[in-house]
């Protein structure tokens, strides 16, 4: 029995040294004041956390379509509505990055196929411009989140 639980923790040691190269989207410290958003803040994190999630999907697994992943982008779109609708409470930067998700989004649409095959293709030029697409729109929301 001893022996098992030492394995086992080697084992768990093993598999989490693979996942340190993942992005995260980590919320920012909040001022003393809190979050301009509060009611919202469940929800960003819930998709930040959805969307880091996905991020390790993206290394040629495909996606099944029962799988969260594989609704993302919709799950961005309709927290981005609700964000939107309180804009005026965020910051600048906040307000910047809201246009900024919105345009990622349109500029992954195409993109779908290519996520739901786990990120690969034949085509180089597609992987790039894909791959730039999902930088940037984890990048913006990961700045809605922080200033929300």
């Amino acid at each position: 029995m001893r022996y098992s639980a030492i394995a086992l923790a080697f084992l768990l040691l093993g598999c989490s040294a693979g996942t340190s190269s993942l992005p995260t989207i980590t919320p920012a410290v909040t001022s003393a004041t809190g979050s301009p958003l509060p009611d919202l803040q469940p929800r960003l994190d819930a998709i930040g956390v959805l969307l880091t999630d996905c991020a390790a999907r993206l290394r040629g697994e495909p996606v099944a379509p029962a799988d969260n992943c594989s609704h993302v982008m919709p799950d961005v779109t309709a927290v981005i509505d609700e964000v939107e609708k309180q804009a005026a409470k965020l910051p600048p930067a906040g307000q910047a990055a809201i246009s900024e998700v919105r345009r990622q989004l349109s500029e992954i649409a195409p993109c779908e196929p290519w996520f739901a095959a786990g990120g690969l293709s034949e085509d180089g030029q597609l992987d790039a411009r894909c791959k730039k697409a999902w930088d940037a729109l984890y990048k913006s929301y990961n700045a809605i989140r922080n200033s929300a």
